[in-house]
C-alpha cells in the first residue's frame, strides 16, 4: 500500500515539474508576433541582389532577374534565365542609364527597360562570379572571385581600365563587397585563404585592415561608412564573427569598439548592413534574423556595451532568418533572402 501511494506521490511531483517547465517556458518564450507589415513575394527563390530603378524593382535569383513594382510587388516581367545570381551578385546604373547585373560568369549590361545589350566574361575580364559593383565618376569598378576590374566607357564601347590583383595591392583574390570611404576605396575580400581582411586603396598607395587589427574574422561581408571617420564593419562566416567599427586616427585606422553574441548581436555572422532614409540601421545575419536600431548613434550611447533594437525573424513573418540584400523604394523596404523577398511597408 505504501509503495502504491509513493508512486502516486512520484508521478504528482513529475507533474507538477512539467506543469513548471511548460509554465516558465511559456513566459520565456512568447507567442512570435506577425507584423502585418511584412509580405512574401518569389518564395522559395533565393535573392542575391536588389536594385531600384525609381520605376522597377531589379531582383537577382538563380533563375534569372526578375522585374517587380517596387511598391506592389507585381512581378512585370522576368528576363533572360541563364544569368545565374547564386551566392553574391550585384546591380548597379551608371551614367549612361546602363543597368549593369554581376552574376556567376560576369557582367551583363542592359537599357532600363530590361533588354540586354552586352556581355562581359572571361577572358575579357576575371574569371568568377561578380560578387560587388560601384559605380564611381569615371566608370565602374566590378568586385571578383579573381580580383576586381576597372572598367570605362569609350564612345560605344566599355573596356577594361585597370585590373586589381594581389599582385599590384589586394590583400587576397576574392572580392566581396567595394566601398568609397572619403577618397579611398575600401575592397572587403571574402574565401580568403590566408590573411583576409580589407584593402584600403589610397591615394598614397594601400593599407590593410585585418584580424591583426582587431576585425573578428578574416572574411568581410559589409562595409557601411557612417561618416568619413567611422565605418562599420560586418564580417564572419556560418557561427563566427561579428560587428565592429573602424574610426580613423590621423593617417590610419583602428578598430575602437566590436560586438557579438555576448553583448546583442543576433547571430554572429554579420550578413549585410543597411541604413534607411529614416536613419535606423539594419543588421542582418547569416540565420538569425535582422536587427534595427533606432539609429546608428545608439551603438555608441551604450554604455554597458550591449545592442538593443527590434528583432525580426522568420516567426514574424520574415522569408527567411537569412538577409542577403536590402533596398529601399518610396513606400517600402525589400529584403531578399535566401528563401524568398519580403516587402516591409514604411
Amino acid at each position: 500500500m505504501k509503495r502504491k501511494i509513493s508512486g502516486y506521490i512520484l508521478a504528482f511531483l513529475i507533474l507538477l515539474i512539467l506543469v513548471g517547465i511548460f509554465y516558465n517556458r511559456n513566459l520565456q518564450e512568447p507567442e512570435a508576433h506577425i507584423m502585418e507589415n511584412l509580405t512574401v513575394f518569389l518564395p522559395g527563390q533565393e535573392i542575391s541582389a536588389l536594385f531600384d530603378d525609381g520605376e522597377k524593382l531589379w531582383v537577382g535569383t538563380p533563375e534569372g532577374v526578375y522585374l517587380l513594382d517596387p511598391e506592389s510587388g507585381e512581378t512585370l516581367r522576368k528576363l533572360d534565365s541563364d544569368i545565374e545570381m547564386i551566392y553574391a551578385a550585384a546591380f548597379a546604373q551608371t551614367a549612361d542609364k546602363m543597368i549593369w547585373a554581376g552574376h556567376d560568369k560576369g557582367l551583363c549590361a542592359f537599357d532600363p527597360d530590361g533588354t540586354e545589350r552586352f556581355r562581359m566574361e572571361a577572358p575579357e575580364i576575371p574569371g568568377g562570379r561578380v560578387n560587388a559593383l560601384l559605380v564611381t565618376e569615371e566608370g565602374l569598378i566590378a568586385g571578383m572571385q579573381e580580383g576586381a576590374v576597372f572598367l570605362i566607357k569609350e564612345g560605344d564601347h566599355w573596356t577594361v581600365q585597370e585590373t586589381y590583383t594581389t599582385e599590384n595591392g589586394l590583400i587576397e583574390e576574392v572580392v566581396q563587397v567595394i566601398v568609397p570611404v572619403g577618397e579611398e576605396l575600401w575592397f572587403g575580400s571574402y574565401l580568403a585563404a590566408d590573411q583576409g581582411g580589407i584593402s584600403i586603396r589610397k591615394q598614397d598607395g594601400w593599407k590593410y585592415l585585418s584580424t591583426q587589427d582587431g576585425i573578428q574574422h578574416r572574411y568581410i561581408n559589409a562595409i557601411l561608412p557612417l561618416s568619413e571617420e567611422q565605418v562599420l564593419i560586418g564580417s564572419g562566416q556560418m557561427v563566427y564573427g561579428g560587428l565592429c567599427l573602424a574610426e580613423k586616427k590621423e593617417d590610419h585606422w583602428e578598430i575602437t569598439r566590436t560586438w557579438d553574441a555576448e553583448n546583442g548581436l543576433p547571430g554572429m555572422k554579420v550578413r549585410y548592413l543597411f541604413k534607411d532614409s529614416l536613419g535606423r540601421l539594419w543588421i542582418t545575419t547569416e540565420s538569425d534574423g535582422v536587427m534595427v536600431l533606432d539609429s546608428p548613434q545608439r551603438l555608441f550611447s551604450m554604455t554597458d556595451g550591449k545592442l538593443e533594437g527590434t528583432l525580426i525573424k522568420q516567426e514574424n513573418g520574415l522569408a527567411d532568418n537569412e538577409v542577403k540584400c536590402m533596398e529601399e523604394t518610396a513606400s517600402c523596404i525589400w529584403l531578399g533572402g535566401k528563401y524568398g523577398l519580403t516587402r516591409y511597408k514604411k
